[in-house]
């Protein structure tokens, strides 16, 4: 089964101030380039990331070993414009489509593998998100059949509404660990992320 990643990367960290937080680093390396290590040493492939705001730094904090790099020129309508050419993007074969933030770097390969392993064991046909104390947290993988749904998506909305609205064919994968819903979004968060 062909499972892919789609890694968000386009936002311009508003709530960060003046600093993109995707080139803040963590343990020697940006936080863009932990979130593709991650899905490189996984069984997810291809990895595209989106990028938009600061393009060519983004570009250029990036592994060799991303299979793509798409630039969202209408990154500043919001995260759907994202999600919408990551999914445009997907070669056909694929059959299901792993959305991750940038923002998130403690998630571990195990858990990338984890949700990867429910995605096949349902035969591609669940929406697989990672839950964390009963509360829906990410990555998220979307079954190809989702996909007209996504790319329906406007404006600065991800894709829980899809979750929501499918919820009889989701299903949340138990991760006991707080790194699916930590992500790095002010200097608070970045100072409790560096604390760690």
């Amino acid at each position: 089964m062909n499972i892919s990643a789609t890694i968000l990367a386009a936002g311009s960290s508003k709530r960060m101030g003046n600093i993109n937080k995707l080139l803040l680093l963590y343990e020697g390396k940006s936080l863009i380039s932990i979130a593709c290590d991650t899905l490189i040493n996984s069984k997810i492939k291809p990895i595209l990331v989106i990028t938009g705001f600061e393009h060519k730094k983004i570009t250029n904090s990036l592994p060799k070993a991303i299979d793509s790099v798409i630039y969202n020129d209408n990154w500043s309508e919001g995260i759907s414009t994202s999600i919408n050419l990551g999914i445009s993007s997907l070669p056909d074969m694929i059959d299901g489509n792993m959305i991750v933030l940038a923002d998130m770097p403690l998630i571990k390969v195990e858990t990338i593998n984890k949700l990867r392993e429910a995605f096949v064991k349902h035969n591609g046909e669940k929406i697989i998100y990672a839950d964390y104390l009963g509360r829906q947290a990410n990555p998220v993988i979307f079954p190809k059949k989702y996909f007209d749904d996504i790319q329906s998506l406007k404006g600065d909305t991800g894709c829980k509404k899809i979750i929501n609205q499918n919820k009889i064919n989701s299903l949340g994968i138990a991760i006991d660990s707080s790194e699916v819903i930590f992500d790095c979004d002010t200097e608070e968060d970045y100072s409790n992320l560096i604390k760690k």
